[in-house]
């Protein structure tokens, strides 16, 4: 019996050496809220139009792509399985018709169901994991808050945890300002991911456009007003465009004709309500132009062999952190080292704050050339919130830009509660694990009313947060605030200075905590960049990208299991094969050596074909 199995195992493993292999390099899973309140925050669909964009943008065979929906209960709308044409169609003919009318939103259910789905689709090892959570709502399973808030506690602690270690990324994205906003920033923060609040409908469109853009970085052409220039390096162009309901964009090629905006060899168009993606092969040297769309949210990625590639900025950068960036110039991947050339290049970066459809510059600074890169350290940024670094190369008969994504945040969280009697208690719990708690402290300041001022160290407890417990017997108000001299896992250190909070004694001696005023620090950067010349850059490639072929394969066995299979124990049976097995066993022998067969005849064939070739040029 032994025998057959792993005759039937080699067979299997010529047959897929012989086959071709593509692998995916990221996962997407979408998770949308299906409650009866998403039809007033979304009444056009536009998250219909979000998830066929997403898989627009992702380049076939690698990602793959998987949508749930949940409110009562979870369910899935399209099975997770590899991005290709196939997919996208199937996708286009489901997200129109399904329905939002649930009364609950059991989010809880969702995440756990999702963490027992086996990944589908040949993923590669290593793959990237990026879920988008879209929501207007709140957890919301009983009409007991006690319910509520167990299942909340459970997705914060238990459920989030699991998320960390298995480095998946839950991008949150609200529709209303109804949503329970610290749920879903917690969420982001702790998975190294994005937290977005959408104003209107039409801004999902572009969150998932930015969040793809931060799990696939790419080359880009920068925009010069409504036109764009294309050079003789680049291969392919994908023009994503967003615009007015209804409305067509035009596009205008360097010889002045408009570029047809239907599917051909050399053009792939896909067109909806508000948004136009055309991917252009082999595309005219020259200025093209764009018009009749919002140039502000458009952008054009580009497939080339003379590219930009930049150091990897963390998803979550903490406040008063400052930030090292380089960014090199690529010919065939590799890096350019000639100084002439580089000397010639001018390199700057923008950095923008991003605030619903407001985008606020911080800076534009030019970027210091040090050896074969170019350099420079990005102040400590005091606002929280979403930010874009974009680094521009000019090169006069080219140019190339990158832009990176990341959310800028307190690295604590700090609190006050009274949790018994006279006793006042003040935690400061990190939101990410870049924090190196073992090498970090915390100092509280007290300011008392007569102006005097105190500062006691904040003990870290066990549980991997900082406490302090103190006994209040005066009935003054005291102020309180806490000073983190942080370390990053990295060795990078940082301070960061919380709120103030406060606490005093009522005439009833019952105690009163609270959040003090929160006064605005004005500028959003700390400190100006500064050109880091003595720094030495560390380049490293994007992750994933749609403008480069020169990705590593690296082989590996799909499981493809269907998204709503949960994995379960397999017991090997050694005993007697049974009739089945016989004729399953048989059949991959026998298909197996048909298919030796056939590419041995065929080679010989070739090479008969080949040598009386030869022969007749010999006459």
């Amino acid at each position: 019996m032994k025998w057959l199995k792993i005759n039937t195992v080699l067979l299997v493993a010529v047959l897929s050496f012989w086959m071709p292999v593509s692998q995916a390099d990221t996962q997407f899973r979408v998770i949308v809220d299906a409650s009866g309140s998403m039809l007033i925050s979304d009444p056009d669909k536009l998250t219909s139009e979000a998830l066929r964009l997403i898989s627009n943008l992702a380049p076939e065979e690698q990602a793959t792509l998987g949508i749930w929906l949940f409110g009562e209960e979870p369910r899935v709308l399209l099975p997770e399985s590899t991005v290709n044409k196939a997919t996208k169609a199937k996708l286009a003919s489901y997200v129109n018709s399904y329905v939002t009318q649930d009364v609950k939103t059991d989010l809880e259910a969702i995440i756990k169901l999702l963490l027992k789905t086996p990944d589908s689709g040949n993923l590669a090892s290593g793959f990237s994991r990026h879920w988008i959570l879209v929501t207007d709502g709140m957890v919301d399973i009983s009409l007991e808050d006690s319910v509520n808030k167990a299942s909340r506690d459970r997705i914060l602690n238990q459920l989030t945890s699991e998320l960390e270690d298995r480095g998946i990324h839950l991008h949150t994205v609200s529709m209303t300002g109804y949503t329970d906003k610290a749920l879903l920033e917690s969420l982001s923060l702790r998975t190294n991911a994005t937290h977005t609040e959408v104003a209107i409908p039409e801004d999902l469109l572009d969150t998932f456009d930015r969040i793809f853009s931060q799990a696939s970085p790419s080359d880009e052409l920068p925009f010069d007003g409504d036109h764009f220039l294309v050079d003789d390096a680049i291969d392919e162009l994908t023009l994503v465009v967003f615009h007015d309901g209804g409305r067509q964009p035009r596009i205008t090629k360097p010889d002045g004709s408009a570029l047809a905006l239907v599917n051909s060899n050399s053009v792939s168009v896909s067109a909806a309500e508000h948004y136009t993606l055309l991917t252009v092969r082999r595309p005219a040297a020259g200025n093209w132009t764009v018009s009749n769309v919002d140039l502000e949210r458009s952008s054009v990625r580009v497939m080339t062999d003379l590219g930009i590639q930049a150091s990897t900025i963390p998803p979550i950068v903490f406040q008063g952190e400052a930030t090292a960036s380089s960014v090199g110039v690529f010919q065939e991947n590799a890096l350019i080292q000639d100084l002439d050339v580089l000397g010639l290049l001018n390199v700057e970066q923008t950095l923008v704050r991003l605030s619903g459809e407001q985008k606020e510059t911080v800076f534009i600074h030019n970027m210091a050339l040090k050896d074969d890169t170019f350099v420079q350290t990005i102040g400590a940024i005091s606002e929280p919130g979403n930010y874009e670094l974009i680094s521009l190369v000019d090169g006069k008969t080219f140019s190339r830009q990158m832009s990176q994504f990341f959310t800028v945040n307190p690295a604590i969280e700090f609190s006050g509660t009274n949790p018994s009697g006279n006793l006042i208690a003040f935690s400061a719990k990190p939101v990410n694990l870049r924090l190196d708690v073992l090498s970090s402290h915390i100092m509280l300041e007290f300011t008392y009313n007569n102006g005097t001022t105190k500062m006691e160290e904040m003990p870290l407890v066990g549980q991997g947060y900082w406490e302090k417990i103190i006994p209040v017997e005066t009935s003054d108000t005291v102020k309180v605030r806490a000073q983190l001299s942080g370390v990053t896992q990295t060795g990078s250190e940082f301070e960061y200075w919380t709120p103030f909070w406060h606490f005093n004694k009522q005439a009833d001696n019952s105690l009163e905590v609270g959040l003090g005023q929160v006064s605005s620090v004005g500028a959003v950067l700390l400190s100006a960049p500064i050109l880091e010349k003595d720094a030495m850059p560390v380049m490293v490639p994007p992750a994933i990208s749609i403008v480069t072929d020169a990705q590593e394969q690296i082989e590996t066995q799909s499981e493809g299991l269907k998204p709503d299979q949960e994995s379960s124990p397999v017991t090997e049976n050694t005993g007697n094969l049974s009739e089945q097995e016989w004729i399953l066993y048989a059949l991959l022998n026998v298909g197996g050596i048909i298919a030796i067969a056939g590419g041995i005849f065929l080679y010989r064939r070739l090479k008969h074909k080949s040598t009386d070739r030869d022969d007749i040029n010999d006459v």
